[in-house]
């Protein structure tokens, strides 16, 4: 079987731990925000500025919202919310293969695949609607043709530079900041490739610049103080420097966190790291083998800075990690290609059978944590609400007492956390009010009241009562929420 041929059949198997995301819905928190955001700037035919039940939303960038918007139109709330990050994890396989091959070689190409193909940490992340995955395909092909301007065409930074800016606009000014520190090291570090670096900057920093302003301008046009506070303030200096308290450990461990991460999402691939990780050149090595060795530091420079940098961060949550995978993938990638000295098909068996393990995992996992969270039961109840809702009149619900009801943020703590259940407005196709007293609720006359189990009390029921107002129970039964219509008090 041709080389090119088992390329092929790794990226299929790879394709195979991502299918199976429209069997479930939505987690909470991240993804719920980010739908739910999503759902109201279609029905607001809205593409500047970001809303959470009616108000501007500014907890992340544009570009998973650009991208989903049209998925979540086509395709509805199963396939759509998605379909973004699935394409954006494949399409990070296929550059991967890419490159491998360009600058590798083609059991590099195949087995970078394998690597990040079944590593669990890609695959968990990949099958999320999350802005990760938009970010890695954008910052990784940036850096690969950063690469491709020193060692071949310098107008190649050009393209970087638009990616960069697409990177931007997928998760913050953070791809900058990479950027400059992994050009930086390979500027000092690499001394041949210094003349390399002239040329085109300027015009490249005036295509970065215009991808930018392309969302920037027009949100600060459209709000102003808000976003310069909420997004470039709070969400992007804020979060580095420890201000965002719900993604901040300030354990000692902390600095160590990736560590266990890496290990337990890239197994077993990770453990080969450390015989992959570039050297000095020997004697003895082939002119090949020297000629790639700057491309292998590149690669390693480039996945030491990314993690150090989000280690040395305040704001921690184990997907931030996510853009080491792509080089330490490569490294993986081409130091087993070059100790089997040929990819046939009896050796890529037992790597593509854990790449169908971690899809069992993967499908498993989440179809389980669906059900064990109890978010299955919230959305069937939010789509029962959709639809005995009167046609042609907006329905109101509110929301009451969803989150925990003690303040403790809950982050590093193994203990599942109650939330608010943003994907409850994805579902329900509207918004809500979101209540904790029964004055709220009294006072935005509501129809439905959705709430957990257990907070409706005698208590509670009178003083629905002492507004006036009965609670009847509706929908199906389920185990961890209650829905109830509210109705006149008999004799009101």
């Amino acid at each position: 079987m041709s080389p090119r041929r088992l390329t092929t059949i790794a990226l299929l198997v790879a394709l195979v731990p991502l299918l199976g995301w429209w069997l479930y819905g939505l987690f909470d928190l991240d993804e719920g925000f980010y739908a739910a955001v999503v759902g109201e700037m279609n029905r607001r035919h809205e593409w500047v500025t970001p809303y959470y039940n009616g108000q501007p939303w500014f907890e992340k960038p544009i570009l998973l919202y650009w991208l989903a918007k049209p998925s979540l139109a086509v395709f509805g709330d199963m396939i759509g919310p998605r379909l973004p990050s699935i394409i954006c994890a494949f399409g990070t396989y296929l550059l991967a293969a890419w490159y491998a091959r360009r600058r590798l070689s083609e059991a590099a190409a195949t087995l970078s695949v394998v690597v990040l193909g079944s590593s669990l940490l890609f695959v968990a992340v990949g099958r999320l609607m999350m802005t990760d995955l938009p970010l890695v395909i954008a910052f990784s092909k940036a850096m690969l043709l950063f690469w491709e301007s020193l060692v071949g065409d310098r107008r190649w930074r050009l393209a970087t530079a638009f990616l960069l800016g697409v990177a931007v606009l997928a998760k913050g000014p953070v791809a900058l900041i990479l950027f400059a520190l992994i050009a930086g090291w390979t500027y000092w570090r690499e001394p041949g490739l210094r003349p390399a670096f002239r040329g085109y900057w300027l015009a490249g920093t005036a295509i970065l610049a215009a991808v930018i302003a392309a969302w920037y301008v027009p949100a600060y046009l459209a709000s102003g103080h808000l976003f310069v506070q909420k997004f470039l303030i709070e969400q992007n200096i804020g979060r580095f420097t420890g201000g965002d308290a719900a993604h901040t450990i300030h354990a000692a461990w902390a600095y160590i966190l990736y560590i266990p991460v890496l290990l337990v999402g890239m197994a077993p691939w990770i453990f080969f790291l450390g015989k992959a990780w570039p050297r000095r050149s020997l004697p003895s090595e082939s002119p090949k083998e020297v000629e790639s060795d700057p491309f292998r530091r590149y690669l390693a420079a480039w996945a030491a800075i990314v993690f150090l940098f989000f280690s040395a961060s305040s704001a921690k949550l184990p997907h931030y990690v996510l853009p080491v995978c792509v080089p330490v993938a490569i490294l993986i990638g081409d130091y087993l290609a070059r100790k089997w000295g040929e990819v046939t098909p009896k050796r890529l068996a037992l790597p593509l059978a854990w790449t169908l393990v971690i899809a069992v995992l993967a499908q498993g996992g989440f179809m389980w944590w669906y059900e064990k969270s109890g978010q299955r039961e919230a959305h069937e109840l939010a789509r029962y609400v959709r639809q005995n809702s009167i046609l042609g009149v907006p329905e109101t619900i509110a929301l009451f007492q969803l989150p925990r009801r003690d303040k403790d943020l809950g982050t590093g703590k193994p203990k599942l956390q109650e939330t608010s259940l943003p994907s409850m407005l994805l579902y329900l196709d509207t918004t809500v009010k979101e209540a904790e007293t029964v004055e709220q609720v009294a006072d935005a006359n509501v129809h439905w009241l959705f709430t957990r189990s257990g907070r409706i009390t005698p208590a509670v029921q009178d003083q629905f009562t002492a507004k006036g107002l009965s609670l009847q129970p509706s929908g199906p039964k389920e185990e961890n929420f209650e829905l109830y219509e509210l109705k006149p008090s008999v004799g009101r």
